[in-house]
């Protein structure tokens, strides 16, 4: 059984502790050089960081696109670029608070917004709690692909509340609010 050493810890460890690589210029039978305990620290300790972290969202939201009620898939039409400039448009607007509120004159009535890596994995033998108060890039219309217009920054927790209701709902609400409340028409 072969074994190389890491480059990270320095500990000699079977090829088994290493992800296979990508690349065919790495040594030792296309294994990468750090072992999965430091390739994982690195990934986490990236993904902690402002733009490892928009970047991890913006690589789940291009993969993980799902189809929609009439069978159409929906897409990303948004560069990395784009959605890392749409979230510094934010910050400038909302600042680390969800978009999801009464509006930028009201941001004590908005809540606030963490960029932590959710907790899903195993780690030595206990399994870590998902954080739900996360930034969540989310589509205003559920209906709608992913384009700079059509995409909000809120919280997870939102996002799932909001999920089952598309804009046309918040539409029929809209009107049925301002017709038995504003207008005060009856049923």
């Amino acid at each position: 059984m072969m074994r190389k050493k890491c480059t990270q810890c320095g500990k000699v460890k079977f090829l088994k502790n290493y992800f296979k690589a990508k690349d065919k210029r790495w040594k030792k039978a296309y294994y990468r050089s750090e072992c999965k305990d430091c390739s994982s620290a690195m990934s986490t300790k990236y993904r902690r960081t402002e733009i490892g972290y928009l970047r991890h969202r913006y690589t789940n939201m291009n993969r993980n696109y799902k189809i929609n009620k009439r069978g159409r898939r929906n897409k990303c039409y948004v560069t990395l670029n784009e959605f890392i400039a749409a979230f510094q448009k934010h910050k400038s607007i909302y600042g680390m608070r969800s978009a999801w509120g009464p509006g930028p004159k009201h941001l004590d009535d908005h809540l606030p917004i963490t960029m932590i890596v959710q907790g899903t994995r195993r780690r030595k033998g206990k399994k870590t709690p998902r954080q739900w108060s996360n930034l969540s890039a989310d589509r205003l219309d559920s209906d709608q692909d992913y384009t700079l217009q059509n995409l909000i920054f809120i919280r997870n927790d939102e996002n799932l509340r909001k999920n089952r209701s598309t804009y046309e709902d918040c539409k029929i609400q809209i009107r049925l609010y301002e017709e038995r409340f504003i207008k005060k028409e009856s049923i």
